[in-house]
């Protein structure tokens, strides 16, 4: 039988190189508004207004934030801003292009509930809300930020929608606790800050939670990524690799994370630590831990300490979202011994820059351990590595995914498997095996070395 081919080396000293990935279409982060509708400005004057009356009437101020939900006062409240508008409109004061049942239902809104926010949360397209002020109000849908058309009325209503959201969490924020960052009921994630802080005025950001996490085969149906290489991600799941995920920010990296997770055996009892959770897994089996920050009565719970706790709950496959710390080190040190089969994610625009930074941050809680030694600590914890991208387009693509061999000088040691060259190409392997693949037919799995067909 004639001997195998030597494996062709893609990176480090003499290597062979593959064609370098076309750069992504530059996705447009910043989101740049028109100035308000004239319409929609002469719409919130007339909502102060409403409101100034509204409030010395019904003594708006005064009303407990428990009350707010009291069916009673949204029917007398409703009443009387009827009332107030049907004054205006007699008096001339109401332009005839203005609704006046819209101004009715904004106006009780800001009066009672969630202002302008009312509508985007009702909205199932929408899973992000961003206020950087008053009249500058962003909806994410599908990773991508655009404006939403709204506004509040005021600074001063913006302030009081942000307690409003706050209060039945049992957190605070005042001029005392200016900033928080809480799970609402629903399972949404708030962080808001109101002045002296927040200079230009109260802000927050609320992302709704995923109701259901998608799965490879859902990525593969999207295009962002080959069958090939759902396939191949299969099989590393079943052989229990370690995975790591990396982008940079809003790359979509999280999505990637719940449908590596998702596709875990079942029966498997999966532990995920995440600052924020958003894996939304559909199993029983399923134990998501998550950071607090501190609110002045509790202290914070920071993802060190959540992970050390995972990994003495024996999890069967242990999750990690977004290594930012001193978390690297234990979640390395743990991976290369205890633990197999983890996913984790990380920043860093490819498999080497993530890699390296990792090995930063683990260097840095290693102390006066030596560098080489944490670098090489670090690639043995993970077997594969990929790389998401979000594109102009607004879609998640998983544009590599590369197998971890060690360091080398300096650095680390990595071999592309599949890559995304873009246009008429797509998706395509290098004619790489892993080395992994070896042995894993004597262990009961199956692996097609089909799939690497460049």
């Amino acid at each position: 039988v004639a001997a195998a081919a030597p494996r062709p080396r893609l990176v480090g000293a003499g290597a062979r190189r593959i064609a370098p990935r076309p750069i992504a279409a530059p996705l447009q982060r910043g989101v740049k508004l028109e100035p308000l509708d004239a319409k929609l400005v002469r719409m919130l004057d007339l909502q102060t207004q409403i409101l100034e009356r509204l409030r010395a009437k019904l003594d708006l101020d005064n009303i407990p934030i428990e009350r707010l939900g009291d069916e009673d006062l949204w029917q007398k409240a409703e009443r009387a801003i009827v009332d107030l508008v049907e004054t205006l409109d007699t008096s001339g004061e109401l332009p005839k292009y203005i609704d006046q049942n819209t101004l009715i239902k904004e106006t009780l809104n800001e009066a009672l509930g969630l202002g302008p926010l009312e509508d985007l949360l009702a909205d199932d397209k929408v899973d992000e809300i961003v206020v950087d002020r008053r009249d500058r109000i962003l909806v994410g849908t599908g990773g991508s930020l655009r404006g939403s058309g709204k506004a509040f009325s005021s600074d001063d209503v913006l302030e009081r929608v942000v307690e409003r959201l706050v209060a039945p969490t049992g957190h605070e924020i005042s001029e005392a606790m200016p900033v928080v960052d809480v799970r609402l009921r629903d399972g949404s994630r708030l962080t808001a800050a109101v002045p002296p802080v927040a200079v230009r005025g109260a802000y927050l950001t609320l992302r709704k939670p995923r109701t259901a996490g998608q799965t490879l085969s859902d990525l593969v149906g999207a295009g962002g990524m080959s069958q090939a290489m759902a396939d191949f991600l299969m099989t590393c799941i079943a052989a229990r690799r370690n995975l790591l995920v990396c982008g940079g920010p809003g790359s979509g990296k999280s999505g990637v994370v719940a449908a590596l997770a998702a596709a875990s055996p079942d029966g498997e009892r999966v532990v995920s630590v995440e600052e924020v959770n958003e894996l939304a897994l559909k199993r029983d089996e399923w134990v998501p831990l998550e950071a607090r920050l501190p609110d002045g009565k509790l202290p914070a719970v920071e993802l060190p300490q959540l992970v050390r706790a995972a990994l003495r709950m024996h999890p069967d496959r242990l999750v990690v979202g977004d290594v930012r710390g001193g978390e690297a080190f234990d979640l390395a040190a743990a991976l290369g011994s205890s633990i197999d089969g983890a996913i984790a994610s990380v920043m860093g625009e490819g498999a080497q820059a993530a890699l390296a930074r990792l090995g930063a941050m683990a260097q840095l809680a290693a102390g006066d351990q030596a560098e080489l030694a944490v670098r090489e600590l670090v690639a043995g914890a993970f077997d594969v590595a990929l790389h998401v991208v979000r594109y102009a387009d607004g879609h998640s693509r998983v544009v590599a995914i590369e197998e971890v061999l060690g360091t080398r000088e300096g650095g680390f040691d990595t071999q592309p498997i599949f890559a995304y060259r873009g246009g008429d190409d797509g998706y395509g392997a290098t004619g790489a095996v892993p080395r992994f693949y070896g042995d894993l037919e004597s262990r009961g799995i199956q692996a097609d070395q089909s799939l690497f067909r460049a």
